[in-house]
């Protein structure tokens, strides 16, 4: 008879190694996604969108996708109408028009909303048959 000898501690490592490497695979996909549906004016948001992988215990891993430019939250959740005031002088300086004019406040709209990280995740998800949710 035939005896077969299972080492469960490394057939964990592998079964994490393959886990890992899929998961990395998959979120490098959901950056060139995510670069190919930014909005671009000067290509700043788009060059910063990058993958990071947290391992805990070495054991389950999460990939946190997004950029660390100030306004990517900005561009892909929009903004409410919201008022711009001076910080370091006593009034706003802008063109418009092509005219010169000083304001003490100005009343923005808001932006809409370019979901680009979420589109780029849930189009990825989905071609590769995986539920998720989005954290906030």
């Amino acid at each position: 008879m035939a005896r077969i000898r299972l080492d469960q501690a490394a057939l964990n490592r592998t079964m994490r190694n393959a886990s890992r490497t899929r998961g990395d695979a998959d979120a490098r996909a959901v950056v060139n996604r995510a670069k190919v549906l930014a909005p671009v004016d000067t290509g700043r948001l788009r060059a910063s969108i990058r993958v990071e992988r947290r391992s805990f215990f070495g054991l389950r891993s999460r990939w946190t996708i997004g950029s660390d430019v100030e306004y990517a939250p900005m561009v892909n959740d929009g903004t409410r109408p919201h008022l711009i005031r001076p910080k370091n002088a006593k009034a706003l300086r802008f063109k418009m028009g092509g005219r010169v004019v000083y304001a003490k406040v100005v009343k923005h709209p808001g932006t809409r909303a370019r979901p680009f990280l979420d589109r780029a995740l849930r189009e990825v998800a989905r071609a590769r048959g995986y539920d998720f949710k989005l954290e906030r």
